[in-house]
């Protein structure tokens, strides 16, 4: 970096790690008073709110008690809100569901491939902005003065996230929400991170992946790299490890490759940006070309400091991936929020729980061993070590919203409790009543792992119900190829495992009344490659999740037609 850039860039890093530290206070300062400030919520809530056409219908201001407000206010979807949002965003109506600014409305695939519009107000982007953006920084600049007695080097990172600018025909943005809660911030983004904003902010379609790790690779002094999901972060990692010969080629010549499809007007915009370094291409090659048996994050970047993306759940496979790239770079995995609202953030860094922020919502508990569907417990009746589907009422409109997660609440940070989350309900696989959800098949698949040697880097099940009887195919990407004479042998082991994590599943299976499984192998890298085609149709990364059921045509078709071999 040029003397310029080093003192913005130290400025500009100073002030984010001034504004974690206040997330940080404000996370404690909630975490404190947690039952308190719950139900505190709640009543401004029903004040602020009894006078929109939703509250006039159920009554919000008959509200003194909480349970005056699960007896007034059904359990909702979706669907119960959607005319009103139509109205919002088309006719321009306000005061229908809150009285709160709605200043964003973010994109979620909706069940029949409609995109649902889900309304964010201010108050929620100001706990994106504080909670995502700035905790990490305060989180990490507490960690390392921990550790050494210091703070991280400041530097500039690789931000993975995208923040393409899009909006409504009545000019309210849309999409992301990453990308309204860092508008405020653009001007000092090229200071802080490696991409240009013409990659950080697209307005055209190109190779991403590569323009981003071209960049990362270019800067020496790489301190961070943050992501939405940790699978952004695995995916250009090993697009790197895959192109590391052009990738040192370009950085010694200063160009964008010519084979990458890029637009001739952004390649002449970004060509000030790359400047030939031959010294630093000399330094990449040295070290890709010994290999990727040992970490090579630390090996290229010597002052790589922290991590930060969501890695937890779901996505602990590709955790173990990275640490395979990154070695013992810290982790920090960031917060646990949906586009409805940002419900939880790590509170420490390499912790895979989170703490539930009370001032993000009103939340409520269903008890998963409980058969009563309609009872709720708060934040004050809940127990470690039990799993609950989570019911949220939150700061834009939704109310008693079964957003369909299930957590287990692992302790409590002061008043807050403590939670993971488990699975979706609705992406729970059961043909016979078996009742089989995520973090089952995760166990199954660990365990397949663990015994075989092989690592997998992703997995999905499909419910086979054109059968007689129904049975699960299950595909997985093993870190290798497998030896096809064991396919029946592998079969057996994943399907003994399926029944041990879901003795329902194991039962049916002896008794015939679901059919033997079928295991496929897909190709190496059919999920990135998957992620890829759902980018180039216009979804974010930041939104892009692993697949773990297979439950439309174009997923079936999709992972079908991508098979290594016969049914095993």
């Amino acid at each position: 970096m040029k003397i310029k850039e080093k003192i913005m860039n130290a400025t500009v890093m100073g002030v984010m790690k001034k504004k974690g530290q206040k997330a940080i206070e404000e996370l404690d300062a909630k975490s404190e008073n947690a039952i308190q400030e719950s139900e505190e919520l709640l009543f401004r809530l029903m004040k602020d709110n009894e006078n929109t056409e939703y509250g006039k219908k159920y009554h919000f201001s008959r509200v003194k008690t909480i349970g005056d407000y699960k007896k007034e206010v059904p359990f909702s979807t979706y669907d119960d809100y959607a005319p009103y949002i139509e109205r919002m965003i088309y006719k321009g109506e306000e005061n229908l569901l809150t009285t709160y600014p709605i200043r964003h409305y973010a994109l979620s695939s909706g069940s029949v491939g409609v995109p649902k519009h889900i309304p964010v107000s201010e108050e929620t982007l100001r706990l994106y902005s504080a909670f995502s953006c700035n905790l990490p920084f305060g989180l990490m600049s507490q960690y390392y003065k921990q550790k050494t007695g210091k703070t991280y080097p400041a530097g500039k990172g690789l931000y993975v996230l995208e923040a393409k600018q899009m909006f409504l025909e009545n000019g309210i943005p849309k999409g992301p929400i990453s990308a309204t809660t860092i508008k405020p911030n653009m001007k000092f983004l090229p200071y802080v991170v490696t991409s240009p904003l013409q990659v950080v902010c697209p307005e055209e379609e190109f190779d991403k992946k590569y323009m981003k790790i071209r960049y990362a690779l270019q800067e020496r002094d790489l301190t961070f790299m943050i992501g939405a999901f940790m699978t952004a972060l695995v995916d250009l990692m090993t697009y790197m490890a895959r192109n590391w010969e052009m990738l040192a080629d370009d950085i010694e010549q200063g160009t964008i490759n010519s084979k990458i499809e890029v637009s001739d007007k952004l390649r002449s915009e970004l060509a000030d940006t790359l400047k030939p370094d031959p010294e630093r291409a000399r330094e990449l090659r040295r070290e890709f070309s010994k290999g990727f048996d040992t970490p090579i994050i630390p090996r290229i970047w010597k002052k790589m400091s922290w991590i930060c993306a969501i890695g937890t759940g779901g996505f602990a496979a590709y955790t173990e991936k990275m640490r395979a790239f990154s070695g013992e770079i810290p982790i920090d995995f960031s917060v646990y929020g949906a586009s409805e609202a940002l419900m939880a953030a790590a509170r420490e860094v390499e912790r895979g729980e989170f703490v539930l922020i009370p001032g993000s919502g009103f939340y409520e508990f269903i008890p998963m061993d409980s058969e009563d569907e309609e009872t709720t417990c708060t934040i004050d009746q809940l127990e470690a070590g039990k799993s609950y589907e989570i019911v949220i009422t939150n700061l834009s409109g939704f109310y008693r919203y079964k957003i369909k997660d299930v957590i287990r609440v692992t302790g409590f940070y002061k008043e807050a409790p403590l939670v993971k989350f488990i699975y979706r309900k609705n992406q729970m696989i059961s043909i016979a009543g078996e009742k089989t959800n995520d973090e089952s098949v995760q166990w199954a698949v660990r365990e397949f792992a663990r015994e075989t040697g092989r690592m997998v880097a992703d997995y999905s099940i499909y419910a086979d119900t054109d059968v007689n009887p129904g049975r699960y195919v299950v595909f997985m990407e093993p870190d290798r190829a497998l030896p096809r004479e064991k396919k029946e042998e592998y079969r057996a082991l994943i399907e003994k495992k399926l029944g041990e994590a879901n003795p329902s599943f194991g039962e049916k299976i002896k008794t015939g009344v679901l059919g033997k499984t079928v295991l496929h192998f897909v190709q190496p890298e059919t999920y990135a490659l998957y992620r890829d085609v759902q980018s180039m149709r216009g979804i974010s990364m930041n939104q892009i999740k692993p697949v773990r059921v297979i439950d439309t045509p174009v997923k079936e078709k999709f992972f079908f037609n991508l098979t290594e071999e016969e049914d095993a």
